[in-house]
């Protein structure tokens, strides 16, 4: 037994040491791609590099969902980059020619998240940018959504476990401290890969129809083929400080308005990587 205790100590303590390398490999060498949109409007993208993490959550967490487990190691083996800040209502307007945000009458409405964003309407922006030959787009896995929020972390945030104020204000807007609004992006402060508001603000549509978690589905994991509810993830202006931790998730049709609290950022493919 003391053999078996110690060969699994080493395989954590292996494993730990990896998610180590991985979180200080993106705080060492940040890099930072920009595009330039119609209208001279600018979108940045922060490069992930791969790695493995813990997806999900333990029984103990405070605010824990069923649907957050099993808790399981997983491994994204590709680098990608991913939007620094959540599309903003400007970059939405630059492609898209509309606005269709509840919010568009604030005084500082472009630097504002998108909202009232659909799935299907995401997806409509991600074809269109992707018919402006500066990229290759798409919205993130759930799996890479979390694992870039976490950054390297195993809290349930990715500033700690404290989700109490003003911890969180400091890091996430949300309920009550939003004020009932999005705010303007990046104002707050990062996670440790320089990515803004990865909680809070508006939710985040990922790619994957939404299910339970399989635990054999560990590497690079997209989820089920079909199904009824697309993922969205982060929490929003509107949510307690248990929907914005680091593994909740959530699902919704993708057909409809997306509602005044829902948004996207984009994931931007790095060229010539199979």
């Amino acid at each position: 037994m003391k053999t078996l205790f110690r060969i699994s100590a080493i395989l954590t303590l292996s494993w730990l040491a990896s998610v180590s390398l991985t979180a200080q490999e993106n705080r060492k060498k940040p890099v930072l791609k920009r595009i330039t949109l119609p209208g001279g409007k600018a979108m940045e993208f922060v490069r992930i590099h791969p790695g493995s993490f813990l997806m999900g959550s333990g029984e103990a967490e405070f605010g824990r969902a069923a649907d957050e487990g099993p808790l399981r190691k997983v491994r994204i083996s590709r680098s990608f980059f991913l939007g620094r800040f959540e599309v903003t209502q400007a970059q939405w307007k630059a492609v898209m020619g509309y606005n269709p945000s509840v919010f568009r009458l604030q005084p500082n409405a472009d630097q504002l998240p998108a909202d009232m964003i659909s799935w299907n309407d995401a997806m409509a922006f991600v074809t269109k940018i992707n018919q402006m030959g500066i990229g290759r787009f798409r919205l993130p896995t759930e799996a890479e959504w979390e694992y870039a929020c976490r950054a390297g972390t195993t809290t349930a945030y990715y500033w700690g476990d404290n989700g109490s104020q003003p911890t969180l204000s400091k890091y996430a807007w949300g309920y009550s401290r939003a004020e009932g609004k999005s705010h303007p992006v990046g104002t707050l402060l990062p996670n440790a890969w320089g990515l803004y508001d990865m909680t809070g603000n508006v939710w985040e549509w990922c790619r994957d129809w939404f299910q339970r978690y399989d635990p054999s589905d560990t590497l690079d994991p997209r989820g089920p083929e079909t199904g009824e509810r697309k993922i969205y993830r982060g929490g929003s202006w509107y949510n307690e400080p248990e929907a914005l931790r680091s593994a909740n998730r959530h699902g919704h049709a993708p057909k409809g308005n997306g509602g005044l609290n829902a948004g996207f950022r984009l994931v931007m493919e790095i060229e010539n990587e199979p």
